[in-house]
């Protein structure tokens, strides 16, 4: 460690025993951890298959794994049956203490850990918005959300100036897991560590209250806002805090009803932090209450479209009938009507397909959903699931028509039988080599 200035800031932070255990927690294995989805499976199922640790201390689904367990490829992650992230993470999601049927609005939602996580506690219920101003993190995202098998979600590529102004008190819990200086990250990328400096600290808080301020029209009255970040410096964090509440008065800093780590250093003691030296690599959570209300917006619906390709492609090969809505000849399935939304839209409801030349090219995400096929291929061999997972075809006659594979019972693919063989379906981007 050479930044001088992040040394300093730190040993003025900690007492002189802390800072020890913070330096020496650098010369330690990263904590790594499993959040099992309870949308798709249970800790039975999973522990039969990979050899977890103890429950972590921050979230009753998430569990260590060894820092050189290499589960990124395998088919129940591939399948979304777990989420692999940093542990002290998956206290934010907590925080907010998510109700089923609650609308929720995740603002800087990249990789997607915690919108997952928020997925996972509303249970099918409610709705979750997950916005991510860049695009290829706003991709990662994209992937990350559609193996988890929900459909109540939107996903959008938007500014916070250009999304928030359509949804004026909207949302139950708002999440504003801030972009910052990533101290919490030194660990895992210490090159990061040299770009280090007050003035990048302090245009960071800039843009932390900046999001804030969006983030607070958004919110309904008696809503719960959650502030978080990745870092351990007072000017992204409890200053912030104190900033936000000088702006707006309506809102209350109320406890996080937290028990991992420490208290923050706020004066009422109710923010909370996370030093890597405490279970996680490091995490500040503050939690605030809205207690007016504010202007309100009236959301717009699309309607549920009809299409006879698309009716018969259903009736081919699944069990069920399905609600759908067909946007620019892609198909979206969901139980309620998508949002109208001006914003540019990655994903809303599960994608069916694309109609192309009055037929249907399936998607991908269609097939690991949770619905009724007509045709499915299962297997309890892992090589010939791994094999399938790297483009290969199944050598196994008597399906025609697409089929689902299945891993344990697990959906992670489809593929197209021809009666000789099940050709592979299975998306290049994500094939194990």
């Amino acid at each position: 460690m050479d930044n001088s200035y992040f040394l300093d800031e730190m040993k003025q932070l900690l007492n002189q025993q802390d800072f020890d255990k913070f330096i020496k927690s650098f010369s330690s294995p990263l904590y790594k951890a499993l959040r099992i989805n309870c949308l798709k499976t249970n800790y039975k199922i999973i522990s039969e298959e990979i050899k977890l640790k103890e429950k972590t201390l921050f979230d009753e689904d998430t569990y260590y794994i060894k820092s050189e367990d290499k589960l990124g490829k395998h088919p129940y992650h591939l399948a979304g049956l777990f989420y692999l992230q940093e542990p002290s993470a998956t206290m934010v999601v907590n925080a907010l203490d998510i109700k089923e049927g609650d609308w929720v609005l995740d603002l800087c939602a990249a990789p997607g850990g915690k919108s997952t996580q928020i997925l996972s506690q509303l249970n099918r219920t409610g709705f979750l918005i997950s916005n991510e101003y860049e695009r290829k993190r706003a991709n990662i995202l994209l992937s990350n959300i559609e193996r988890f098998g929900s459909d109540n979600y939107l996903i959008t590529n938007n500014s916070v100036e250009d999304l928030c102004p359509q949804l004026l008190s909207v949302f139950d819990k708002v999440l504003v897991d801030a972009p910052c200086s990533g101290a919490g990250m030194f660990k895992k990328y210490p090159n990061s560590m040299a770009e280090y400096n007050y003035n990048a600290v302090m245009a960071n808080q800039k843009r932390q209250l900046d999001i804030l301020d969006y983030g607070y029209v958004t919110l309904k009255e008696n809503g719960i806002l959650v502030y978080s970040t990745c870092t351990f410096n007072k000017y992204e964090n409890e200053e912030v805090v104190r900033l936000f509440l000088e702006k707006y008065p309506d809102m209350k800093l109320i406890e996080t009803n937290l028990t991992c780590g420490q208290s923050g250093f706020d004066r009422q003691g109710l923010t909370r932090r996370v030093f890597p030296y405490q279970g996680g690599e490091g995490h500040f959570v503050s939690k605030f209450i809205k207690t007016s209300s504010t202007e309100k917006v009236q959301l717009k619906a699309l309607p549920f479209s009809k299409n006879r390709v698309v009716d018969k492609f259903i009736e081919d090969n699944l069990k069920e009938k399905l609600n759908y809505t067909i946007i620019n000849n892609k198909v979206y399935v969901s139980k309620e009507n998508l949002l109208s939304l001006k914003a540019k839209i990655l994903r809303s409801g599960i994608l069916l397909g694309e109609i192309v030349k009055n037929r249907i090219e399936p998607a991908h995400h269609l097939f690991i959903s949770n619905f009724q096929f007509k045709r499915v291929y299962n297997t309890t061999d892992s090589k010939i699931i791994n094999q399938y997972l790297s483009g290969l075809s199944i050598m196994e006659k008597g399906y025609k028509g697409y089929v689902q594979i299945c891993y344990k019972g697990v959906p992670v693919g489809f593929g197209k039988g021809d009666g000789n063989q099940i050709k592979n379906k299975f998306p290049k981007g994500l094939r194990v080599v």
